[in-house]
């Protein structure tokens, strides 16, 4: 049996969680209701959890601060961040803290389903028979740079050591991961956003934007070595794509 501890300012969160994790077919137990950061420490010698669902904004401590407290007590948690703030900033420090996930509210049932049957699969706390089909939901550091790429794919200067530096985290631990979860690493990841935003323009765009206007626009600083990416992921020039669009 995982034991869990809900932190939580709002009684009808915590109530809702509750009753998610009692319904679900997974072996998890909630051994304590909290509704803020100082009162989840001193659950933690009292009840001894494994699994801390943490929402950021409580009074007296809040979310962060009470997870760095954590890390330093117990270093085995496994930490959810269930919060309402869609900040980046926030999604950073969690990264930094080493948090197993963050989700945004309001959370539906499907979605806390998947964040239990993900835990379960990854820390082999079912007993029953465990599903094995690959979840649809990332990880809070694949979702994050994922998040930060389709946002900056237009700057020229955004690679994977940009990326290590500011989340903190190792450039191969960080490609490993987006390649096990998504099927690509940083680079193939960007490189697909790159060329499918350059595709839209090319659909969209008058005849006269120029190739190096296109390849600017998706980041590339060099219309010559763009034009060759997309070639060699198309099997056409660019200029022959756009003039698919343009003479039809």
């Amino acid at each position: 049996m995982f034991k869990v501890l809900i932190a939580d300012d709002e009684p009808k969160i915590r109530k809702g969680l509750k009753q998610w994790i009692d319904e679900s077919p997974y072996r998890f137990e909630v051994v304590a209701e909290v509704k803020n950061g100082r009162e989840a420490l001193e659950y933690i010698t009292k009840t001894s959890p494994e699994l801390f669902l943490v929402d950021i904004n409580m009074p007296m401590l809040n979310g962060l601060h009470f997870i760095s407290q954590l890390n330093k007590i117990s270093s085995n948690s496994i930490v959810v961040i269930i919060t309402g703030y869609d900040n980046f900033e926030y999604a950073h420090k969690a990264i930094k803290l080493h948090v197993f996930d963050y989700l945004l509210k309001p959370v539906s049932k499907n979605e806390f389903d998947n964040l239990l049957k993900k835990i379960a699969e990854a820390f082999g706390t079912d007993k029953k028979e465990i599903i094995t089909e690959k979840s649809t939901q990332y990880s809070c550091i694949v979702r994050s740079v994922k998040k930060y790429i389709d946002k900056h794919y237009t700057d020229s200067e955004l690679d994977l050591s940009h990326i290590s530096q500011l989340f903190n985290v190792n450039k191969s631990y960080i490609s490993k991961l987006m390649k096990q979860e998504i099927g690509k690493s940083f680079i193939e990841y960007l490189t697909d956003i790159r060329l499918e935003k350059a595709k839209q323009i090319l659909e969209d765009h008058h005849p006269r934007v120029t190739m190096y206007d296109v390849s600017t626009r998706v980041g590339y600083t060099s219309q010559h070595y763009f034009s060759r990416v997309f070639k060699k992921a198309y099997g056409i020039s660019p200029l022959e794509y756009r003039n698919k669009y343009t003479f039809i």
